[in-house]
């Protein structure tokens, strides 16, 4: 039936009294659109040789299209708002940023990454609104939890309690049983994830899209793709059809035959990573840019009967744990509110759109020359070079895998060779980490011996505990290991999850470094907030010059910081902190100055309550990034800057992608280092101009490389006492000296290459440049190499020396820092010299010569 045709017919009548009885007018067209989707389907229930009550079933359909698509009418002109908003405000931020001297396409990269100049809003970036995002969804969930029962914090990786909040979660609907499991934790748990989920879909929602709310829902389920292959596709569809509620997950089937296509695409596509419908793309049609907003609202796709079923399946199929599963969702929440925040609901034409009008400005700017003219536009393309891998690490696309299987090895063997090779990681990152949190509480202009007596004094602490803890969470800080995450300062393990997870999360732990980080970060975390509440009683113009200018490269203005001093302070062994539920606990009129405009176009005390509560969320989140950035200057870790050169654009499972991950591997931190630490001592202080902002800061550069050097010095002293040498090496010698700067992360990887034969890991050249692994793959291609040598010159072979030392650099947990001098005296310096005869003699010799040192040790019992 033409749409004319369904005008005049009696359909029509009913469709448009259902819509306005729904509370909208639709066209002719969006009328003619629902007409459309019903006939298509009472063909296809004909086809299935469905014959009863098929009128009742066209006019349900009919109905709910109609009622999708005044939504999608009216979400459309939401979002269309929200974009113009978001317009508005990033052409005036890429214009200040270009009046301060960034080029047109570092101005887009400080958008997505921050800039590390000194200009005003530089560090107000997608990276670090993700990173307040993380502390609202996550942080402040595991806040409440120390606050209301503190013993559940480290015990959240329990199997039988993860399964019990599966179950609770389930119940949280109508007609649901909360309290089902008798697991009155479960129960409590449940709740509070509950709750926090919903806050994180409202944020999204506000922000233009369109997620509803799904009672009894307990995180989403993740494939084990390798699980699903080895079951084969039609033992696939046989197990998991009894687990799902058909009626939920496919309500447009009618036969057994299509519920089992159905699931046989949805194997196919999970296998593959193809969607089994030819994409736009593959027929050679335009392609748009994926709507960020839109996909966010789509429905899930397999929904089980009960709790039982879908821990059933993830038994079976899948992995992981639903209480991680939930912080995996708030945090890849947080991801995508930091993008709608900044870009509006579909980021990627926003981004596309202002690449183009950027270019379209500078081919029409009369002030260059033709020949600067194509320069310039050459480095702002869309499609490749710095720009799109910036915005895919900030998509996250930088991290699907074009082929699973590819990826998973990869970084399993990435995983080996970094349990290999960072044993005694911790003993570098303290001395450093130490200097790193003194220089950065320098540049806020609280002095660098103040800085690092505050940081010491923390951690000699330990974990936060009681209240403490309650303020480190809450500023998203102190729980990433507890919550399973493996974070350190020379691994970013952006690919899949791998057999290899557990146990590399197993040796973060034991070589200490998930603990140093996480205590390092949440007194870091504490120390800022706690200054913000210090200078809270101090008006904007009085502040220190260099805290305001610290301040405002975050976004926080006079206006934000005069609404913030209002926020009441939280009084914790002697600290005054604002928190993040005091800033949302601020009267009216703190808030009001900030949304002035806004207000004055309010029509309802409706939409002026949302404008200020609005406004509120606003201003915690400039406090929680403020916060969360400032720690990233101190505790350095890879960031989205760092992990756009170290990835170089590329995803993995892919030959360019595993590459680029081979050979960067181990050079996260340093090229983190690089951009933050030495970034902002260098370009990053007051000033009009980049010049005037180097000489400004030249004081924060002496004193990062004074104090660097000597917390290298103390690495390398640390280091020689767990392998028992004394005396300390010769701190005035240059040898020393130069080792120190190297050590201490002054000139990271590109020191180890410039100033030594081997590099902190104990490799060469060729390994620093091309990473560890091809360096191993060098060592075995080496050592037959070495032998034929040998035999060439009428010498023999010395191959078991050479095995030996292959397998002791690359087995994992051995060179754990106080595990391997036990080991070295228990047998592996016997196996040494029965390779090579007088191995421990000769080593002892040389460490006399070159340090002037003996060992503490036995050399064998």
């Amino acid at each position: 039936m033409a749409d004319n045709d369904f005008v005049r017919s009696s359909c029509y009548a009913a469709a448009a009294n259902a819509a306005k009885a729904a509370g909208a007018e639709l066209s002719d067209r969006d009328l003619a659109a629902a007409f459309r989707q019903a006939t298509e389907e009472k063909a296809r229930l004909k086809d299935a040789g469905v014959t009863d009550n098929v009128a009742d079933r066209m006019k349900v359909i009919a109905d709910q299209a109609a009622e999708r698509t005044r939504i999608a009418a009216a979400l459309q002109k939401k979002r269309t708002a929200l974009n113009i908003l978001a317009r508005d405000r990033l052409e005036q931020t890429l214009d200040a940023f270009k009046k301060a001297g960034l080029s047109p396409r570092d101005s887009l990269l400080a958008v997505m990454e921050g800039s590390q100049q000194g200009i005003a809003g530089a560090r107000d970036s997608v990276h670090a609104r993700r990173l307040g995002y993380e502390a609202r969804y996550v942080g402040a969930m595991m806040s409440e939890i120390q606050k209301d029962r503190p013993h559940l914090v480290n015990v959240l990786a329990d199997q039988r309690l993860s399964d019990d909040v599966f179950r609770e979660m389930g119940e949280l609907r109508e007609g649901g049983k909360p309290g089902v499991t008798g697991n009155d934790d479960a129960k409590y748990l449940a709740g509070v994830f509950a709750k926090h989920v919903e806050a994180s879909r409202t944020d999204l929602n506000r922000l233009g899209a369109s997620i509803g709310k799904l009672d009894g829902w307990a995180g989403a389920q993740v494939h084990d793709d390798m699980k699903m292959m080895r079951a084969g596709k039609e033992a696939w569809i046989d197990q998991v059809s009894p687990l799902l509620d058909l009626s939920r997950t496919f309500p447009d089937a009618v036969t057994g035959k299509e519920v089992s296509d159905i699931l046989s695409d949805i194997y196919d596509t999970i296998i593959t990573g193809v969607p089994n419908k030819a994409t736009a793309k593959e027929k050679g049609q335009r392609v748009n840019p994926a709507n960020l907003a839109k996909s966010l609202g789509k429905t899930r796709v397999l929904h089980f009967k009960d709790a039982e079923s879908a821990i059933a399946y993830r038994d079976a199929f899948g992995y992981g744990n639903s209480i991680y599963g939930i912080m995996a969702h708030q945090r890849r929440a947080a991801s995508m509110a930091a993008q709608m925040d900044m870009f509006g609901p579909n980021p990627e034409v926003m981004f596309n759109s202002l690449v183009e009008s950027e270019r379209r400005k500078i081919r029409n700017d009369p002030g260059l020359s033709p020949e600067d003219k194509v320069k310039a536009i050459q480095k702002l393309n869309a499609d490749a070079g710095p720009l799109r891998s910036a915005f895919d690490v900030m998509s996250g696309a930088i991290s699907r895998p074009g082929n699973v299987n590819a990826a998973k090895i990869s970084n399993d063997i990435r995983a080996v060779q970094s349990m290999a090779k960072l044993g005694g990681a911790v003993l570098t990152a303290m001395p450093t980490d130490v200097v790193g949190a003194a220089q950065a509480a320098m540049f806020r202009g609280s002095g660098f011996w103040k800085g690092m007596v505050d940081q010491v004094g923390g951690i000699m602490k330990g974990r936060p505990k009681a209240e403490q803890a309650e303020i480190s969470y809450l500023f998203g800080e102190g729980f990433d290991s507890l919550i399973g995450d493996v974070l350190s300062h020379g691994l970013a393990n952006d690919g899949p999850v791998g057999k290899m997870s557990k146990l590399t999360e197993k040796f973060f732990k034991w070589n200490g470094l998930n603990w140093w980080t996480d205590v390092g970060r949440s007194v870091v975390g504490r120390t800022v907030a706690a200054e913000m509440g210090m200078r809270a009683n101090t008006s904007f113009k009085d502040l220190p010059a260099n805290y305001s200018h610290v301040l405002g490269l975050h976004g926080i203005g006079e206006r934000q910081w005069e609404a913030l001093r209002q926020a009441t302070r939280r009084e914790v062994n002697g600290n005054a902190y604002i928190t993040p539920d005091a800033i949302r606990a601020l009267p009216d009129a703190a808030v009001e100055p900030l949304v002035a405009d806004r207000l004055a176009g309010a029509k309802t005390p409706e939409r002026r309550a949302e404008i200020i509560e609005q406004a509120k969320n606003d201003l915690e989140l400039h406090a929680l990034r403020f916060v969360a950035d400032e720690t990233n200057y101190a505790i350095v870790e890879t960031d989205a800057a760092s992990r756009r050169v170290s990835t170089l654009g590329t995803r993995p499972g892919t030959f360019a992608g595993e590459a680029a991950r081979f050979v960067m591997q181990f050079k996260g931190f340093p090229i983190a280092f690089s951009q933050r630490i030495l970034g902002r001592a260098l370009f990053g202080g007051r000033g009009a101009t980049k010049y005037e902002r180097i000489m400004n800061n030249a004081p924060h550069l002496g004193a990062l490389i004074g104090g660097l050097t000597v917390a290298g010095y103390m690495a390398m002293t640390m280091k020689d006492l767990a392998k028992g040498y004394w005396p300390p090496r010769d701190p005035m010698d240059p040898k020393v000296i130069t080792a120190a700067l190297t050590q201490g992360g002054a000139l990271g990887i590109y020191g180890d290459f410039l100033f030594g034969e081997a590099n902190r890991f104990g490799s060469g050249a060729l390994e620093t440049f091309s990473g560890p692994f091809i360096g191993t793959l060098s060592d075995i291609v080496n050592v037959p190499l070495k032998a034929r040598t040998a035999l060439e010159k009428g010498e023999r072979p010395k191959m078991a020396g050479d095995v030996l030392n292959l397998a002791l650099q690359n087995t994992p947990f051995i060179n754990l820092a106080y595990a391997r001098p036990a080991l070295d005296v228990l047998f592996l310096n016997s196996l040494r010299n029965w390779a090579s005869p007088g191995y421990t003699n000769r080593m002892q010799r040389n460490r006399i010569k070159d340090y002037g040192q003996r060992s503490l040790l036995p050399s064998t019992l």
